[in-house]
């Protein structure tokens, strides 16, 4: 299990810009929840997930994750249990660098490595069978620079890399934000066969009210470092975009894709 207990956090304090984000924030996701995050812009979902990572330091509070305070835990030591796919499809992968010379990457992350060349050729029959899952013809690809491939490609090999070391959470922060609609729809497809064929604990912060419907177990929304809707199950089914594009509308300052 997850738990986020008792978080504070301001930003900027004692300064005009002052932002008192998070007071005591209770979070509590149980193992191989697949979680939708919705909110307005600085309502406090990717300051969740930074905290989480540990790129952002909570004034107050604990980060738990099985039985262990996780934000006593160094980056690179949190990186070994949990994976981040980003809204840029270029951050998950090496740009310049080809579709093999990325899985070999991903394939090594968190061992220990010596000198010799980090090509794997003897993995490359695994690779294309893994590639070959997502349909897009990557397993064709495997010389191709990363920087070459369409938008929909990269993400989708930053999924599959993002899952080949089996963590024990995957991070999706707002993954199909700089799609087409198209590699949007191919993407969240993925998504969802991923998750569940792995049971994967998975936090996903999106805009798109109608993914955030579609997918997931359970659907949070965030204002203002608060959680004011959490839903799940038979609840979570019964729900509208309406109802969401209502629950927006009861407070100010909102931006939402409605899609």
């Amino acid at each position: 299990m997850l738990f986020f207990q008792n978080i504070h956090k301001t930003f900027n304090k004692s300064t005009d810009g002052e932002l008192k984000l998070y007071n005591n924030l209770n979070l509590q996701i149980d193992e191989g929840e697949f979680v939708s995050i919705i909110g307005s812009n600085g309502s406090g979902k990717s300051t969740l997930f930074n905290i989480l990572c540990g790129q952002i330091v909570p004034d107050r509070g604990e980060v738990v994750f099985d039985d262990v305070v996780f934000n006593k835990k160094k980056i690179y030591e949190r990186f070994k249990e949990i994976s981040r796919v980003y809204q840029d499809p270029v951050a998950g992968t090496s740009p310049s660098l080809t579709v093999l010379e990325n899985l070999s990457l991903a394939h090594d992350k968190g061992k220990l490595l010596n000198l010799k060349k980090g090509v794997h050729v003897e993995l490359i029959d695994h690779f294309k069978t893994l590639l070959k899952t997502l349909n897009l013809g990557l397993e064709e690809k495997l010389d191709t620079k990363v920087g070459q491939l369409s938008g929909g490609q990269r993400q989708a090999l930053s999924l599959l890399m993002a899952l080949m070391n089996n963590p024990k959470m995957l991070l999706l922060d707002e993954h199909t934000a700089a799609l087409d609609p198209k590699s949007s729809e191919t993407i969240m497809r993925l998504t969802d066969e991923m998750v569940k064929k792995s049971r994967i604990t998975t936090l996903m912060v999106t805009h798109n009210l109608q993914h955030a419907l579609d997918y997931g177990d359970r659907l949070i929304m965030f204002h203002e470092g608060d959680i004011i809707f959490d839903v799940k199950g038979v609840d979570k089914d019964r729900l509208t975009r309406d109802d969401l594009i209502s629950l927006f509308m009861e407070h100010q300052n909102f931006f939402v894709e409605v899609v």
